[in-house]
């Protein structure tokens, strides 16, 4: 796997492991009333920082 590839998907993990710990528990995991699991809502920060590092990742393999 070529480095240039590598370190912005593993710059995304972590920006996204962080964006996530950062989020209180109730918008991360959110019960409905019968124990059934709801979809996770995703926020608009996660959602806006996962569209600018994409962007970028594409930008810099389109570069390459």
């Amino acid at each position: 796997m070529s480095l240039a590839i590598y370190s912005p998907e593993a710059e995304l993990q972590v920006a996204l492991r962080t964006a996530t710990k950062l989020l209180p528990l109730r918008a991360r995991q959110r019960k409905a009333k019968r124990g059934v699991l709801k979809s996770v809502a995703v926020s608009r920060a996660v959602h806006s920082l996962l569209h600018f590092v994409s962007h970028t990742v594409f930008l810099r393999i389109k570069d390459s």
